[in-house]
């Protein structure tokens, strides 16, 4: 039997572009580290922090929240590769982020989480692939934020401005994946911009998920073949020196076009 194992974040880079997933799956590349990723983790670690203090049954204080996601900040700050800001906004904005989840999410949450950071490897099952003898066993790995004793999944974004909510619900690959791994339907996006606290209410129902489910078999096949390369897509914001480590190792366009093409 052939097992594959799937990671939520990486269907998602594989439907942005196949090669990138392809390079990221075989360690040719890696993301560089950025201060973006630096911000949304800090706020990430301060409600991992009110997670455990609410599962203790201990009170969940502001101080404690924005100690833990200064102390982030500071054994952290030195693995950044790019610089988009620079510390002192970015320490304001974790600032702004975490108080804004104390204040306005912290009430409406139950008392005690179900699960935070909760981890899953769940089988999609065995299935035949046309061209290969052995079958082929697929899981589907990932990680909750949070999992609300309602039954709620919530999962904190902390991006530079808020999303088009109409995009979320139509195609996020993340809300698929949890829910059904989960046997929950509601999946609720918390998303954090300076401060300002924006909620996708997302429901995920039963055809939704089965859809998913065939979606991620769809991508097996590609996975299995011994192509060089996969297909490069280039539409979209993902293609660029920015965001893309293959063009950063100078693959792809970026061993055309450089680093600095536009």
């Amino acid at each position: 039997m052939i097992e594959l194992n799937l990671r939520q974040s990486w269907i998602s880079t594989f439907l942005r572009c196949p090669e990138q997933a392809r390079q990221e799956r075989a360690g040719l590349v890696q993301q560089q580290e950025s201060s973006d990723m630096l911000r949304g983790n800090a706020v990430h670690y301060a409600i991992e922090e009110a997670g455990a203090a609410k599962l203790s049954g201990r009170e969940v204080e502001l101080d404690m929240m924005l100690d833990a996601a200064e102390r982030y900040i500071t054994d952290h700050a030195a693995e950044v590769d790019v610089w988009r800001t620079d510390i002192n906004p970015l320490v304001e904005t974790v600032r702004a982020n975490v108080e804004c989840w104390h204040t306005e999410l912290n009430p409406i949450l139950f008392p005690r989480p179900d699960g935070i950071e909760r981890m899953f490897v769940k089988n999609m099952g065995i299935r035949e692939v046309d061209g290969y003898d052995l079958p082929v066993k697929l899981n589907l790995l990932g990680t909750a934020d949070w999992i609300d004793e309602s039954g709620v999944i919530w999962d904190w974004k902390n991006p530079s401005r808020h999303y088009e909510a109409w995009e979320k619900k139509r195609w996020d690959i993340q809300s698929h994946a949890y829910t059904w791994a989960h046997g929950l339907t509601q999946f609720n996006l918390a998303v954090f911009a300076k401060g300002k606290l924006q909620v996708i209410e997302i429901e995920r129902t039963e055809e939704a998920q089965n859809a998913f489910v065939e979606m991620c078999w769809s991508i097996v096949p590609t996975m299995l073949s011994n192509a060089p390369t996969w297909p490069m897509r280039w539409e979209g914001w993902h293609c660029s020196p920015k965001w893309c480590p293959v063009w950063q190792a100078g693959r792809c366009r970026g061993q055309h076009l450089g680093q600095d093409p536009w």
